[in-house]
């Protein structure tokens, strides 16, 4: 799956974004290098647009700045709510961001 291609596809968005699906902190979002606060602002689309194409709605409950082999990561904690006809699911999920770039 290669997100950036994706959320310009489907949204026309284009976010400097790459690497991996952003689900373990072995697989981290990378976002390229660009200015302090619009790296925050890059992780909230990214969640929003996923949100969108995943038809769930989703806050965040955390977020926590992680270094991991050498990286700094930031680590998303939301929770996600899908309605369906019969049931409300929600869920826990973590999604990280490689903002090494970002900070340097």
């Amino acid at each position: 799956m290669n997100l950036k291609k994706l959320l310009l596809d489907d949204f026309n968005m284009d976010l400097p974004i790459s690497g991996g699906i952003g689900n373990s902190i072995d697989n981290p979002f990378l976002i390229g290098k660009t200015n302090l606060s619009y790296y925050v602002g890059t992780e909230m689309a990214v969640l929003k647009y996923l949100g969108l194409g995943r038809r769930i709605e989703w806050k965040t409950i955390q977020q926590e700045l992680l270094t991991h082999n050498s990286r700094r990561l930031d680590k998303i904690k939301i929770e996600t709510k899908k309605t369906t006809e019969d049931q409300v699911i929600t869920q826990i999920e973590n999604f990280y961001f490689d903002i090494n770039d970002c900070l340097a």
